[in-house]
């Protein structure tokens, strides 16, 4: 998939910010950088999984920010979570719209798979990158239904 420009900064071997900013995926020509981490991030923008050395700096984020995103980390490719569920795991059943606002600031986007969480009637919800990206990136991991940014025509969620 085009990536368009992927920003990355780190500090001491810890991820603090991904961005991304439009289709072609590379690293600036001259920029310095870790050549581990570049590697291990390029695997990842070719759909391979996040290396478990690859670690994002969390410090200062508030303690339910931590825990939702160390839950959504876990959420494996192909897999879906709802943001309810999301919250329920968290300790915080009925926090939804808290879990939609830690998704919507993750600043470690592809690292923290925030497009593996959807609305509880499987439609898309947002996403920082477009919904059409977030549906890019659930077809190519090869989640099963049919992922519309339209509120399902049927009940039911998938976990």
């Amino acid at each position: 998939m085009p990536w368009g420009i992927v920003t990355v900064t780190w500090r001491d071997g810890l991820v603090t910010r991904v961005e991304i900013q439009g289709p072609g995926a590379k690293l600036p020509r001259g920029a310095k950088h870790d050549q581990r981490l570049a590697r291990g991030l390029r695997r990842v923008l070719a759909g391979g999984p996040v290396p478990n050395w690859l670690h994002v700096d969390a410090a200062g984020l508030p303690d339910f920010t931590r825990k939702v995103l160390g839950l959504c980390a876990g959420i494996r490719p192909g897999q879906v979570m709802t943001y309810a569920e999301l919250a329920r795991r968290a300790g915080k059943p009925g926090a939804a719209r808290a879990v939609g606002q830690v998704m919507a600031r993750n600043r470690f986007p592809l690292l923290i798979p925030c497009h593996r969480v959807v609305r509880s009637d499987m439609s898309l919800g947002g996403y920082g990158g477009g919904q059409e990206m977030k549906r890019t990136l659930l077809e190519e991991e090869g989640w099963g239904m049919d992922v519309s940014d339209e509120p399902a025509s049927r009940p039911g969620t998938r976990r």
